[in-house]
């Protein structure tokens, strides 16, 4: 009967170590793979590439501007430079007349940024 008794104690001890190493396997915070740098920006531009440029509308005094994009059927209006959640993770950098400075951050283990600029005026 004792002997029933620390067989069981042993495979529970066992198997509560399994469990741990699985949990710690299965932490959804540890990176499981890497992208390389130049693949995030490749994406990136990619992802950003596809919006075109179709008008903007601003005020006189330039405080109040709401610019417009277009890509396959879809509209996206960014107003007072509040990026919707469709292009993060890029962001303005710089509206100038001539075009729109855009802006991502790669991850951390990068250390690095992506910029693209769009024209405004078609050549």
């Amino acid at each position: 009967m004792k002997i029933n008794f620390f067989i069981a104690q042993f495979l529970l001890l066992i198997s509560s170590f399994s469990r741990g190493e699985d949990g710690v396997n299965r932490d959804p915070f540890l990176p499981s793979q890497q992208m390389a740098c130049s693949e995030q920006q490749e994406s990136l531009l990619k992802q950003i590439k596809v919006w075109q440029f179709k008008g903007i509308i601003a005020q006189a005094n330039n405080s109040y501007h709401q610019i417009w994009l277009y890509s396959e059927n879809q509209w996206l209006s960014i107003t007072d430079d509040i990026v919707p959640h469709v292009l993060f993770p890029w962001f303005i950098q710089s509206l100038q007349n001539d075009q729109i400075i855009w802006q991502a951050n790669l991850t951390n283990y990068c250390h690095d940024t992506v910029q693209w600029m769009m024209q405004l005026n078609e050549q």
